[in-house]
């Protein structure tokens, strides 16, 4: 008894207090969906770099750019990955092309994209461009349409 008494002083003496079990696990939770949103944050921009790696790829090989990213499969890319990223939807497969007016001094214009949460996909005699098409920001507070991929 004495043991416990020490251990509940201290705590008060920290400024804590003893939780109850609902609170420990609300707060396990809550460190558990960041992990999880994290990890699936960063599969997203692992599956964006293998994007844009395989797009240089077709470009620097067939000189010139595809129409679409299904161009890329199998060649290039054994299979367009799904996008999987909870702020922007429940996993979404396939890819949503734009009209090159969505660029706007080389990066995409927020204001002109529909939010689809597919990939994004774009591009002009100066530019290629794929993307998340997410308005919503990444855990950075960096819009998704804006992430670029890590490969």
């Amino acid at each position: 008894m004495k043991r416990w008494l020490s251990i509940a002083a201290f705590a008060a003496l920290a400024g804590c207090a003893l939780g109850s079990r609902d609170a420990v696990r609300t707060d396990i939770e809550e460190q558990s969906g960041k992990v999880d949103t994290s990890a699936q944050e960063n599969d997203a921009r692992i599956s964006l770099g293998q994007i844009e790696n395989a797009l240089a790829g077709y470009v620097k090989t067939e000189k010139s750019v595809p129409s679409d990213l299904d161009a890329l499969v199998p060649k290039y890319l054994a299979d367009l990955p799904p996008v999987d990223v909870p702020v922007c939807g429940s996993r979404k497969e396939g890819s949503q092309n734009y009209p090159s007016s969505v660029l706007r001094d080389g990066q995409v214009d927020g204001t002109r994209i529909k939010g689809t949460g597919l990939w994004g996909y774009v591009h002009n005699d100066e530019r290629v461009v794929v993307f998340i098409d997410c308005l919503k920001p990444a855990s950075s507070g960096t819009p998704w349409y804006r992430v670029r991929g890590i490969y």
